[in-house]
């Protein structure tokens, strides 16, 4: 591959200069081995707004350029703003993760340039029809204007990212539902490359009697069951509930027990310190990908409690950790088991060793290149 080949710009609504999500850390991890292996990266994301948190950001890296665009309310609009600032761009490949409106500024502008898009999905429903038109179900509002003006965004989004998903030539998914989902709804089969995790810093921690939840402020996080799950146990003194993320900024006004610890976002080599120091981990969400957090769960030995969500059914198959397929009832009597000393010491030691064989940063790139140059 001549040098002119060797670049890639990774788009993306948010990065983590400012945003420490999963799908943020993802891109992340990819843009430092592109780096490594002497590659031109950049990344296009709505950072206009964020600059002296970004300029403060110990991931910013002086290697990488980046393209900023604002975020809008009216999420369709971002389309033209997005294709706009892919102008200021010269990448060979361009690799998208997170469908927004961005999805389809990416695809028009590679398709006009004659450049090579790759589509990531960051969720399980980034491979379902109606994404967007499910979601708007979950929205109250008060204002009826407001809600039909969202209610139309959310319907033309879906119909240009679809429109999108049904032509685009290269699509990576993170495990077989997504694939197998992708194909039947949008007639392409891609390649699966699992999510990847590395430490920027050893972290040293001893375990505690710690219930972690980690999560952002969107309605599928389901953060107010964590709220529910902590009042459950509100007699036991011997056990702490953790919250982190930005979804904490948005659950301040609820009734918040004393057992339960709302921490808020924070950087990630303090969530990887959480991680190590608990003992279990809940997640909560309607949908997910795969999840950092069972990744960083399954490297620090923390158990995994699921609600709902269960990739490629990991969870019976592999036996690293406890999936109750939606019953709250039951992940809340399996919670019970562990305080009481139930041994998990199997699971624990399953998904570190699926951990090892799944989750190797190089290796990933490596398919990831080969699949974009086949």
């Amino acid at each position: 591959m001549n040098n002119d080949m060797r670049s890639i710009c990774f788009v993306i609504p948010h990065f983590v200069t400012f945003t420490t999500g999963g799908a943020e850390i993802q891109v992340h991890y990819l843009s430092q081995a592109f780096l490594k292996r002497g590659w031109k990266v950049e990344v296009v994301c709505a950072g206009l707004g964020y600059e002296k948190q970004i300029s403060n950001s110990p991931f910013l890296n002086d290697n990488i350029q980046y393209h900023y665009y604002r975020k809008r309310s009216i999420r369709i609009l971002e389309f033209w703003d997005v294709l706009k600032v892919l102008k200021n761009t010269s990448a060979h490949y361009y690799y998208q993760r997170t469908d927004f409106a961005l999805t389809a500024s990416t695809y028009w502008y590679t398709q006009k340039q004659g450049k090579h898009m790759v589509f990531a999905l960051a969720l399980d429903s980034d491979a379902h029809k109606n994404k967007y038109s499910t979601y708007f179900k979950a929205y109250s509002y008060s204002n009826i204007i407001k809600k039909w003006i969202r209610k139309t965004d959310f319907f033309l989004l879906d119909k240009l990212i679809e429109w999108v998903k049904k032509r685009v030539g290269k699509v990576v998914c993170q495990n077989q539902y997504q694939l197998q989902s992708y194909k039947t709804n949008f007639n392409t089969l891609g390649i699966v490359v699992p999510n990847s995790f590395s430490l920027l810093e050893e972290v040293d921690e001893d375990k505690e009697n710690v219930i972690l939840w980690v999560g952002n402020d969107s309605l599928v996080k389901q953060a107010h069951l964590f709220i529910e799950l902590a009042k459950e146990f509100g007699l036991n003194r011997d056990w702490h509930f953790v919250m982190l993320g930005s979804a904490c900024n948005s659950i301040l006004s609820e009734d918040i027990p004393q057992n339960l610890s709302v921490v808020g976002s924070v950087g990630y080599q303090e969530a990887n310190q959480w991680f190590a120091r608990a003992k279990v981990y809940v997640n909560t969400s309607l949908s997910e990908g795969m999840p950092n957090t069972f990744i960083q769960s399954w490297y620090f030995k923390t158990l995994i409690l699921s609600l709902n969500v269960d990739p490629d059914q990991v969870f019976s198959r592999q036996n690293v950790g406890f999936s109750c397929q939606g019953d709250f009832d039951f992940l809340r009597a399996t919670l019970q088991e562990f305080i009481d000393g139930h041994d998990v010491s199997r699971q624990l030691s399953n998904g570190k060793d699926y951990f090892n064989k799944q989750f190797n940063a190089e290796r990933n790139v490596d398919k990831l290149i080969e699949y974009m140059e086949s």
